[in-house]
């Protein structure tokens, strides 16, 4: 267990010097990931939605913090051109899956198994956040009252929960030693 925290603790240090000292100043991949979220928000929310035409449009969103001028993108869906919802960074889904990955490298087992779980969840979770964001818009189009509450407490509990049942099937079946358990 010792082991398990001190393996996290590297990990995050790892990454928060990584990401802050040169992934962040780049925008990589926070920008590319944005993009895709946002643009296949809009085209998911087209695909169900006949009729309706939802753009997705990059805006730039600068600002200033502690006298230093930051600039960074985001994303804007629209329906006819009235905005729905902004996909920023912070919504892209980077950190959740630099934790759900981050797992794998603290928890003994297999490469390849590692390998197999941390690339289908990304891709699950980033799937999974498409889908929240275009609900998201739905929600904010028919009610509103509920937009705060499903952004930061439903959404927050089900992406979680998404990766903690990950987290189960990667673990379910694993021996002592990190090997799949034989039956």
């Amino acid at each position: 267990m010792l082991s398990f925290l001190l393996k996290g603790l590297i990990v995050f240090v790892i990454w928060k010097v990584l990401y802050l000292a040169l992934l962040l100043p780049a925008r990589v991949p926070d920008r590319a990931l944005t993009r895709l979220v946002g643009f296949s928000t809009a085209y998911v929310l087209n695909l169900f939605s006949p009729g309706t035409a939802y753009t997705a449009i990059e805006v730039r969103d600068d600002y200033v913090e502690d006298g230093t001028v930051h600039f960074s993108t985001s994303v804007d869906i629209r329906r006819g051109g009235m905005q729905t919802l902004r996909v920023a960074d912070a919504c892209n889904g980077l950190e959740l899956m630099v934790l759900y990955v981050g797992f794998f490298f603290c928890f003994p087992g297999a490469l390849r198994r590692k390998l197999f779980f941390a690339v289908g969840g990304c891709v699950l979770i980033t799937l999974v956040n498409i889908l929240r964001c275009a609900v998201l818009v739905e929600i904010f189009i028919k009610y509103r009252a509920y937009l705060d509450f499903s952004h930061h407490f439903a959404f927050t509990f089900i992406i979680y929960a998404l990766i903690f049942l990950l987290w189960f099937f990667f673990t379910k079946n694993l021996s002592p030693n990190g090997r799949k358990a034989s039956a």
